[in-house]
């Protein structure tokens, strides 16, 4: 069985928080949103089912990088009495091959001071689908998380969420791999405002 040792483990324990709060401390942690704070974006084409080549959100970790997904959380904007889908995939190869935001989403280093960055995001392939985003075919897909749910009675919103700090599964993606966020609202196209999170490691850190 092959083991991967963090080096912070040490330092902070071998919770999940602990080894979260280090990455932050370290410059370690990216958060990222909408390209406009507060307004929705679209997030895939109307549907009953998911589709593994048109994600809502994505990114690739690069060879030679290894990053820990911590958080995804969407606000759905609901259609009432309609089924939504949200699912999260990882997989072991970059499966990226066109579409995506006209806008880049915003990305920043979670060390806040106003000024500068700790650190730059080494992610690539950081999209939303308010352009259909497709995707190879998925090798090796992980499923992290996958939930159905109903809209409300009257319009209003949902919030599905990923979280490795509230249970969900927590994997560390050695590059080439792609992180995979999915949300499907039947009848019309899902509107959402988003927020995820994930921590880029130094794989020089890590012993197998």
């Amino acid at each position: 069985m092959t083991v991967i040792k963090d080096e912070y483990n040490g330092q902070h324990g071998d919770s999940r928080e602990g080894l979260v709060d280090a990455w932050t401390r370290n410059g370690r942690v990216f958060i990222a949103n909408e390209a406009v704070a507060g307004v929705p974006e679209t997030m895939g084409a109307a549907g009953t089912a998911i589709l593994l080549t048109a994600p809502a959100i994505r990114f690739t970790v690069p060879a030679g990088a290894l990053v820990v997904p911590i958080h995804v959380q969407l606000a759905v904007v609901a259609v009432a009495a309609k089924d939504d889908l949200f699912a999260v995939i990882a997989t072991a190869a970059d499966s990226f091959t066109s579409g995506g935001d006209a806008v880049p989403m915003l990305v920043k280093n979670a060390i806040i001071n106003g000024t500068s960055e700790a650190r730059s995001t080494g992610v690539e392939n950081l999209h939303y689908s308010d352009t259909a985003i497709v995707e190879a075919g998925l090798t090796a897909p992980r499923v992290l998380k996958a939930q159905e749910f109903q809209g409300p009675t009257v319009v209003g919103t949902v919030n599905p969420e990923y979280n490795i700090l509230k249970g969900d599964p927590m994997v560390y993606l050695k590059g080439p791999a792609s992180f995979l966020v999915y949300s499907v609202q039947e009848t019309t196209a899902g509107e959402a405002t988003f927020n995820l999170s994930w921590a880029e490691l130094n794989i020089n850190e890590f012993t197998a």
